[in-house]
């Protein structure tokens, strides 16, 4: 036998309702005792009925639940299936875009997203700062590393090369007279106005006058030398020239 429905327990009238009988009922002793007693055991039958059916399983599935903004389901097992798949989406990682603010998540967290933005912050007013300088040693010390003593082997080339700007030949600019603070500093030769005019690693190449100046440019040399790309990009423009 199935389990009974919240609905089933439902009483629409009562089945022996004692205004329906007469001032005198012509009943026996036992018969009006039955009648008396036929609303209680309807009462009680109702709601014994109720008490199994939200007692089954399926109860939740009868009860009313009244959507919130974070929850729905029209009935409290909707609305406990919601809850019970929002929980799982959450231990997969499945977490809704936009749905965790700051404050949900831990103080080291928050510590940590403060001080990243503090340095970003930092590190935009260093670069506008830097648009105002003029070469200097601190503005340059990939040059220092690469050329000095100290560096690391392992670490010469990529420093020569980044120096150069042989990786990022579209974003560094100046080259020109980043050399020659480099040979300022080397108490080299200091190159021409025109070598210290040049951009990029490509307009320094790209000039015969250039190439020639930079066999007299001890320290610029060596600090191609330092860097297999550049060298190899250095020996052909030098091919190309004639040189």
């Amino acid at each position: 036998m199935s389990n009974p429905t919240i609905a089933s327990a439902a009483i629409a009238a009562l089945e022996h309702p004692i205004s329906a009988l007469d001032d005198r009922p012509a009943l026996a002793a036992d018969d009006l005792k039955a009648y008396f007693d036929a609303n209680p055991q309807q009462l009680c039958d109702a709601h014994n009925t109720l008490v199994r059916a939200l007692g089954a399983p399926e109860g939740a599935s009868g009860v009313g639940f009244m959507a919130s903004d974070g929850i729905s389901g029209d009935t409290v097992q909707d609305a406990l299936e919601h809850v019970h798949q929002q929980m799982t989406d959450l231990t997969l990682g499945s977490v809704p875009d936009g749905s965790i603010d700051v404050n949900k998540l831990d103080s080291s967290v928050r510590t940590q997203l403060e001080e990243i933005d503090s340095l970003q912050d930092a590190v935009t007013q260093l670069q506008q700062d830097i648009q105002a300088v003029r070469p200097s040693g601190a503005q340059y010390p990939l040059m220092v590393l690469a050329m000095s003593e100290d560096c690391p082997s392992t670490l010469t080339d990529e420093m020569a090369s980044a120096a150069l700007g042989a990786h990022f030949a579209s974003e560094v600019y100046d080259l020109g007279i980043q050399l020659a603070w480099l040979c300022r500093w080397k108490n080299s030769t200091l190159p021409s106005a025109t070598f210290r005019s040049k951009q990029t690693i490509n307009e320094i190449f790209a000039d015969v006058n250039t190439l020639t100046e930079i066999e007299q440019l001890t320290p610029v040399r060596n600090l191609i030398s330092l860097s297999a790309e550049m060298s190899r990009a250095y020996q052909t423009a030098m091919d190309e020239a004639g040189l």
